[in-house]
């Protein structure tokens, strides 16, 4: 099957509307043709985006948050979007990310290789993220997914993150917190940036060109980037082997390979090497631990990745009352990854003209071999592409007296393709087995001249549509002694929904594809409201309190599908004196289940995929089991629901220091997630809903009979376990901790020097699996958060030279995928970045020009051990890549 996808078509659909945006507010065309000087460049008019709040000329009153501006991004030679975010201890990689196709928290359903956000580690799903305060659409096939990378990191003016609850202010989604990727604006100027970099066995290339200009009345900045990040092949590390005894495992390898093995029951039987399967006799069966196929270093573990991105903002003050503005992005991503060739447990009847029965072994009419298709497929690969647009167009009106009323309309909408080559037909193979087309027992190649008769492949598409449209009035109420009382009231109607294809012919008849389709849908009307009240400030300000301030927000919100919700907030800032304030919030959160969540509410088809694998188990002999893992998902969701608490305080003890430092309390109900395969046996007490030990042959040809299955039947006696893994409302979540975040700078004759702290310490995580059931510790186990993370840094810059190293820490956690439990010790990386920017007035075309050298895990320090399943490393709190070093120039004309 072939999907197109008009990437020109959508580009010239941002490229019109933002042609009518310039048309409808009257820009002169000298405007985008001429640059202004430096000089006379005209005062800024566009309105200063703040993160938390509704209300212009306010900060988020008692909301903790933080803020990386373009700077302190560039001093970290963070290369994309979801890099700078996970700069931040509090953002923690569980869940979606490209290293992966399986780990905590559905991650195995990030089929397109999306990078998400994971605030406190609660889930992808309960972090928002915004640009310039808006939503975007949605990404994935299987799970839907916010990708930061679809903004160019050249358009990113700041990063700013509210470490707390905002559904008040946001709607559904922002439990964990909100990340807002404010963009570039009012930029008189033209820059291009190449950037190399390189780490052993892969590289990245980056190109990015912006251009901007400003008016008397405005100003259109637009930016493009171009990201192609080579592959990983999967035999570039050494811990990528399933064979775990070099790290005091046990051999993980696949029994699953050429030659291939006999398997009776817990008996394993040795097919000899060069056998070509004819007239191999029962003593040439010989038990033991068999031959072995090492699927982890084969083919790639990180994909192959070309991204171009493409982001333009304008705005115009019409007259002294009315501006108009637009944003518009494109992005298209394409990736491919090699994979290793398929492996199946093969059921061979008696009937077969190659069946042999190994010298000893029970009587039977039948036995399983275990093979790997090595020889039989060439094209062996997982690849698709994503495209991302938004268009959003809107104006504000200023009245006299302060108000003023802000509109606009967005529309995005995200295309996904996924596909998958080097599968088997389910049905024709049994069938080619019975008939003797299929040779298990060879080890030679064209020993299965038949393989195209079975051989299949899975292709899905999705799209998911986002259109909202908005309407807010603010402005002051009243005027008390300590300032204006300020409102903001405003109103969403939004409508999202996701289309999904399958073309497949794994359990078709023959190995013609056959199409399915899926839809969902929901409208939400949302009426909200925030108001902000000066208690004291100003004139009335009185020892031990200078300022105090009050905001209490509430939304309201109507789903078209399974009700409404109404979400409060209140907020309290109490400022001692010029150094010292405290912050306090109160509200309550909530996120819909997503429309691929619940997908089938609609149509009685619920979106599932079933996979025969191993699976670890720390009660079977070698730690793993053989067994059905079903994940996807749940008509029956609900909605998830929150509280949040947070108390900080803000320090500034000596002149150019700053301290903050906040507690903050979660209990959050009905979350949506699901269940790990290789850590739900690790943790049997805590999902034993979920998993079915031992099952009948009845039930697991039930599973071997869906449509949704992705692997080949077999003898139903090899299937020791079936682990329900689609996504539930996995009972509740406590969480409780402290965020630091310090920064002292000095000035001195030798330079500017600055040192800077940032610490995530979580003090409790527990989790109740399912309601009424007890609270379990998971804090510092695999595959959930670690408790203490720290980033540390130190600056130095003197003329046109800088320089800055930052100090990682992940601390150490229990790894319960074995028994008996051990002990993974902390992590500390490095990084360094060292700059040179020549001064703009320098001649020869060497000014404005920037040269920037980067490295990322500068002493390569590898993965610490965690055996889990067949892995010996955990990706999720280590990096597979190494040291990363990168070279960048950058010329501003």
């Amino acid at each position: 099957m072939t999907r197109s996808y008009c990437k020109t078509r959508q580009f010239r659909m941002t490229a019109v509307a933002f042609a009518t945006f310039c048309l409808a507010a009257g820009i002169p065309e000298a405007a985008l043709a001429q640059e202004t000087p430096a000089a006379a460049a005209p005062e800024k008019v566009q309105q200063i985006v703040v993160t938390g709040t509704s209300i212009r000329g306010v900060g988020a009153v008692g909301s903790p948050s933080l803020s990386m501006n373009r700077e302190a991004i560039s001093a970290s030679g963070a290369k994309d979007s979801s890099e700078i975010a996970r700069l931040l201890p509090q953002v923690i990689n569980l869940g979606a990310d490209e290293s992966r196709l399986g780990g905590a928290q559905d991650a195995a359903a990030n089929t397109t290789r999306t990078s998400g956000i994971n605030l406190r580690g609660i889930g992808n799903e309960a972090t928002l993220l915004l640009v310039n305060g808006r939503r975007v659409a949605s990404s994935g096939v299987i799970k839907s997914l916010a990708d930061p990378n679809q903004i160019p990191a050249a358009a990113i003016q700041r990063m700013e993150v509210v470490l707390d609850g905002a559904s008040a202010i946001y709607g559904s989604d922002a439990v964990a917190g909100v990340v807002n990727i404010i963009t570039r604006s009012n930029v008189d100027a033209i820059e291009t940036m190449l950037r190399y970099g390189r780490a052993d066995g892969m590289n990245q290339k980056i190109f990015s060109q912006t251009l901007g200009k400003t008016w008397d009345a405005g100003s259109v900045f637009v930016a493009y980037e171009h990201n192609d990040r080579g592959s990983l092949a999967a035999n570039a590390r050494p811990f990528f082997s399933n064979d775990l005894r070099p790290y005091g495992g046990t051999d993980q390898r696949s029994t699953q390979a050429v030659p291939g093995n006999v398997l009776i029951g817990r008996n394993i039987y040795a097919i000899p090497a060069g056998q070509n399967g004819i007239g191999l006799t029962p003593a040439q069966l010989v038990q033991g631990s068999g031959n072995r196929y090492d699927a982890g270093t084969v083919g790639d573990f990180l994909p192959n990745q070309k991204r171009d991105t493409l982001y333009a903002n304008a705005y115009h003050k019409v007259n002294d009352r009315l501006e108009v503005f637009y944003e518009g992005l494109y992005s298209q991503r394409d990736y491919r990854q090699r994979t290793a060739p398929l492996g199946a447990n093969l059921n061979v009847p008696a009937t077969s003209p190659y069946y042999v029965r190994p010298a000893g072994a029970p009587a039977g009419t039948g036995e399983t071999v275990a093979y790997r298709f090595l020889f039989d497929d060439q094209d062996l690969n997982i690849g698709g592409r994503e495209n991302n647009s938004q268009n959003a167009i809107g104006l504000t009106y200023d009245f006299d007296n302060g108000w003023e009323i802000n509109s606009a309309y967005s529309y995005g909408k995200n295309d996904a393709w996924v596909h998958r080559n080097g599968l088997i037909n389910t049905g024709n193979v049994g069938r080619a087995i019975a008939a003797g087309t299929i040779n298990p027992f060879s080890a030679l190649a064209g020993a299965n001249p038949g393989y195209a008769d079975f051989a299949a492949h899975r292709d899905q598409t999705a799209t998911n549509k986002d259109s909202t449209l908005m309407f807010k009035v603010d402005g002051p109420i009243a005027r008390l002694n300590a300032g204006n009382a300020r409102i903001a009231v405003g109103s969403e109607l939004r409508h999202v929904s996701f289309d999904q294809g399958l073309w497949q012919n794994v359990t078709t008849p023959t190995t013609a594809a056959r199409h399915s389709e899926l839809r969902n849908s929901r409208s939400v009307k949302s009426l909200y409201s925030e108001l902000y009240v000066p208690l004291v400030g100003g004139p009335t300000a009185m020892p031990w309190v200078k300022r105090l301030e009050l905001s209490v927000a509430g939304r309201y919100e109507r789903y078209s599908d399974f009700g409404s919700t109404t979400n409060p907030k209140v907020g309290l800032t109490w400022a001692v004196n010029d150094k010292v304030s405290f912050n306090t919030t109160y509200g309550t959160s909530f996120r819909a289940p997503s429309l691929v969540d619940n997908l089938g509410s609609y149509t009685n088809l619920s979106l599932t995929n079933i996979f025969v694998q191993d699976i670890s188990d720390p009660t079977a002999p070698g730690g793993v089991r053989h067994g059905i893992y079903v994940n996807g998902g749940n008509p029956a969701l609900k909605p998830e629901k929150a509280r949040t608490w947070s108390f900080g305080a803000d320090i500034k003890p000596v002149r150019g220091m700053t301290i903050s430092a906040s507690y903050y309390k979660i209990d959050y109900t009905d979350r949506i997630d699901t269940i790990q395969a290789n850590s739900a046996l690790a943790n049997e007490a805590l999902y034993a809903n979920y998993i079915i030990r031992n099952p009948s042959a009845a039930l697991v040809n039930s599973y071997f009979g869906s449509p949704n299955l992705q692997s080949p039947p077999e003898n139903p006696a090899n299937i020791g376990v079936i682990i329900d893994g689609r996504r539930s409302n996995l009972g509740s979540l406590r969480q409780q901790g402290i965020d630091l975040d310090s920064r002292y700078v000095m000035k001195t004759g030798s330079g500017d020097w600055m040192v800077g702290l940032n610490v995530a310490k979580i003090l409790k995580l527990e989790r109740s699996s399912a309601p009424g059931l007890p609270y379990t510790d998971v804090l510092d186990t695999f595959g959930n958060p670690v408790s203490l993370r720290m980033r540390a840094s130190a600056g130095w810059k003197l003329g046109a030279m800088s320089a800055n190293v930052f100090a990682n820490y992940i601390g150490s956690y229990t790894n319960t995928a074995l028994v008996p439990n051990t002990e993974v010790p902390s992590m500390t990386t490095f990084d360094a970045t060292l700059t040179y920017a020549v001064d703009k007035g320098v001649g020869y075309g060497f000014g404005g020009t920037v040269l920037a050298l980067s490295a990322q895990n500068l002493f390569d320090r590898a993965p610490p051990v965690v055996l889990n399943g067949t892995s010996s490393w955990d990706s999720q709190n280590a990096s597979a890549i190494g040291r990363f070093v990168s070279i960048s120039l950058t010329k501003s004309w």
